[in-house]
């Protein structure tokens, strides 16, 4: 299957051929698995690497609606960069498998409130296909009057995300694939649930 290739006009060229390029290059082994579906086990190395991708993926999605105000930072962006790399505070990142082969890439903007402040938590959700890999990222930012409280994302569809999704950020140990649950293209699993999952209209979640 070939992908559609996109040009996006939001990186400088030494970023662009460098570490973005070793990124990429760092992740080929067990994403080339991965987009096949042969079987792999993800050491937390691999999955910090994979989440780093999706990460500066969701950064890349989001540049690409021109009207936007960027949701990441200036540090946040910057942090993905070598020699000491680190992903943005109060990101989660979900890996699942498609059952056929796909490709997509977009995101939303979400909201959460924490007591009389409608808007206290501001999320934004990329999810990326590619052949039979799916992966999900979630970063929060909230207002400094709630700096010190958990972070916990606003309400989200009904669905299962607990045991059909597998966590690579934060680490929590080696990650088989293929998981036991896939995506498929109709039904309560079915791709298009996963991707719309956060839209629930206009209302916000409160704590």
């Amino acid at each position: 299957m070939e992908n559609p290739e996109v040009l996006v006009n939001c990186v400088c060229q030494q970023c662009n051929n460098g570490w973005m390029s070793n990124l990429e290059n760092d992740n080929k082994p067990h994403m080339r698995a991965m987009l096949h579906d042969e079987p792999i086990v993800l050491q937390p190395s691999q999955q910090k690497l994979l989440a780093r991708w999706a990460v500066l993926k969701s950064m890349i999605i989001e540049a690409c609606n021109r009207q936007r105000i960027l949701f990441y930072g200036k540090d946040e962006r910057i942090g993905l960069k070598p020699p000491s790399p680190f992903l943005p505070v109060a990101t989660m990142v979900w890996i699942r498998r498609y059952s056929r082969e796909g490709f997509h890439a977009g995101g939303t903007d979400i909201w959460r409130g924490i007591e009389t402040f409608p808007r206290a938590m501001h999320g934004n959700v990329s999810t990326i296909v590619v052949g039979h890999l799916v992966v999900q990222v979630l970063t929060a930012h909230i207002i400094p009057k709630f700096g010190g409280f958990p972070i916990r994302p606003p309400k989200c569809k009904p669905g299962s995300w607990a045991e059909s999704l597998v966590n690579i950020w934060p680490i929590f140990g080696p990650v088989r694939w293929p998981p036991p649950i896939s995506f498929t293209t109709s039904g309560a699993d079915r791709i298009s649930v996963l991707i719309d999952r956060w839209k629930i209209g206009n209302d916000l979640a409160r704590s």
